[in-house]
């Protein structure tokens, strides 16, 4: 992926892209993240059912808990870099 920031002692600034590119790149990053917390509600829910099931042990429960423990980390990345 190609940088379109540079860090300078005054902050950021743009470096080699329009502002307009800057804008549609984070909006990118932006619906990105909400889709990832978008995914972690509906993988609670669906996870609350499985347990309500007494199937915390099934495949499907793994693999949607696995779902969610990526996504977690995706969201600590974004969040110990100021986002979120």
């Amino acid at each position: 992926m190609e940088r379109y920031t540079r860090e300078t002692a005054r902050g950021w600034t743009l470096d080699g892209a329009s502002q307009e590119v800057a804008i549609a790149r984070l909006a990118q990053f932006e619906n990105a993240y909400f889709s990832i917390l978008d995914q972690q509600k509906e993988l609670s829910d669906r996870l609350e059912a499985l347990k309500g099931q007494g199937r915390q042990k099934s495949a499907q429960f793994r693999e949607l808990l696995g779902k969610k423990l990526v996504n977690q980390q995706i969201l600590l990345a974004f969040e110990f870099q100021g986002i979120g």
